[in-house]
């Protein structure tokens, strides 16, 4: 029975039997006493076990086994026996026969060439693999991309698929020669011999990225100074159009509405509940604040190019701009609630005597709402609302003349939105076949406004003929139009139409 050793080769670990780990053991001690003093002694060894790991894998065939003694007698016959390079005294004072030379050459292998290189050492590559000039194949592949463009993308995915000849031991292989011990030193000491054989790659692409990377940051540079001073334009003008909008609320909202000087803040009090309010206007400032600071911040670090070392201070004003976002959400999300469900209720259908003329008039009244884009008017010192009615005149399908009064309202559920829509107060006078119509129906909220509104429909049979007041001219109602005409009449097919002026 064999003792198993374990080993580690090139940063791979093997499982080798102990006769063997005694020949390969001393073969590179062998190897380690004639190198030890040389200047190159330390990459030639650290390239031979680099060969060793890999002999070692390809006997394995991917499979995980004991190296046995075989194994390392092959090796050491595909690398070179000792004797064959250290002198006649290192290994016993005999002088060895001489090994016969070898008269096949191992295939090439196509790598890309780092020592020869330019930019990724591909032209190179193939054309030690060919055996020609690397000045023939650059220049096929120069006028390729003169020709057509796609040659220089041909380049750089042959660079991503060629495998880069990284070892000394792969070198080898690229040029077609033995990876034996020799050669390995051979090739190691020709290119301690020639600096400029493995530091090709400065005679160009070095200078080069030196000078384009220096034009790049001072470009960079530039740029990244303009991008800065555009975020502090920016956070300056959003800073100027936030403050200009707090302080100018008012302004804008009489512009647009007449609230009978209600400012906009107390208006969003009769829609939204005082906590709620208080809480999106803290959230609504955060986002505004962070948002702008954000670019100020980045525009100054942009500009000046200095770094903040932690990123606590980011993270923080991040979470804190994400969480007022998503509060301000939440909260309008529970708000709309409160606006959930709408409820329809008929409120009455009033009769009124069968006639062939009926008289619409509108009380007057000092309220003005026509430009309000909520028909909505606040009253502050009675605490309510004003609203504009809709009126709509629709053929009965009897011969009765009825007023049908639809009341609407939202609120946080059905039951409740019910509730709300009888709060709306609206009153028509009936006198004989005359109409008097309040101008404006009102509401005493219970805690906010809840949308109410009002809707009325006519219903007359054909033939009755509807006269109305001059008022009815300015728009009062929604819905119903008298136009140029006054005078009107109820068709059969094609419903109210003007009729001739007397």
């Amino acid at each position: 029975m064999k003792r198993v050793e374990t080993i580690h080769i090139n940063g791979i670990v093997f499982s080798i039997t102990d006769d063997a780990y005694i020949k390969l053991n001393s073969y590179l001690d062998i190897l380690s006493k004639k190198f030890e003093s040389e200047q190159e002694g330390e990459e030639i060894i650290a390239d031979i076990e680099a060969r060793i790991s890999e002999l070692f894998t390809e006997r394995e065939g991917g499979v995980s086994r004991v190296v046995t003694l075989e194994d390392v007698v092959a090796v050491i016959e595909t690398l070179g026996a000792p004797e064959d390079i250290v002198d006649t005294d290192t290994v016993g004072g005999s002088t060895p026969p001489p090994r016969p030379p070898q008269t096949e050459k191992p295939p090439k292998r196509l790598y890309r060439d780092p020592d020869h290189r330019y930019l990724g050492g591909v032209c190179a590559g193939i054309a030690a693999w060919l055996g020609i000039s690397p000045l023939v194949v650059r220049l096929v592949f120069l006028c390729l991309i003169i020709a057509w463009g796609i040659s220089l993308g041909l380049y750089f995915l042959l660079w991503i698929i060629i495998p880069q000849a990284k070892t000394t031991a792969q070198k080898l292989e690229m040029r077609g020669e033995s990876v034996t011990i020799s050669n390995i030193e051979k090739s190691i000491r020709e290119s301690f011999a020639d600096p400029s054989l493995k530091q090709s790659f400065h005679n160009f692409l070095d200078e080069a990225g030196a000078i384009f990377g220096k034009g790049f940051r001072i470009f960079g540079r530039i740029i990244g100074i303009l991008v800065g001073l555009l975020l502090c334009a920016w956070a300056i003008c959003c800073a100027i159009l936030v403050i200009g909008l707090f302080y100018m609320q008012d302004i804008v909202f009489y512009r647009f509405v007449e609230w009978d000087f209600l400012s906009f803040t107390e208006m969003l009090r009769y829609f939204i509940s005082p906590a709620s309010l208080t809480l999106l206007v803290v959230c609504a400032l955060a986002i505004f604040i962070l948002f702008i600071f954000a670019f100020l911040f980045w525009g100054v670090k942009l500009i000046t190019g200095f770094r903040v070392k932690s990123m606590w201070l980011h993270v923080v004003l991040f979470l804190l701009w994400i969480a007022a976002i998503v509060t301000g959400f939440v909260v309008s999300i529970a708000e709309t609630r409160n606006y959930a469900w709408r409820n329809e209720q008929v409120v009455e259908t009033r009769p009124i005597a069968p006639t062939d003329t009926l008289y619409l008039a509108i009380k007057p009244s000092s309220l003005q709402i026509s430009n309000n884009p909520l028909d909505i008017y606040f009253d502050k010192d009675n605490q309510s609302f004003y609203g504009k009615p809709s009126f709509h005149i629709r053929k009965s399908e009897d011969a009765q003349i009825r007023l049908r009064f639809e009341r609407n309202s939202q609120g946080e559920t059905k039951r409740a939105a019910y509730r709300y829509a009888e709060d709306i107060m609206y009153n028509v006078e009936i006198n004989d076949s005359q109409l008097i119509f309040d101008c404006y129906f009102s509401v005493i909220p219970r805690d906010r406004w809840k949308f109410q509104s009002l809707q009325m429909i006519l219903y007359i049979p054909a033939g009755t003929v509807i006269i109305a007041d001059d008022e009815f001219n300015n728009e009062r109602f929604n819905g119903f139009r008298i136009g140029r005409y006054r005078n009107w009449v109820m068709t059969e097919n094609k419903g109210l139409q003007p009729a001739n002026e007397p």
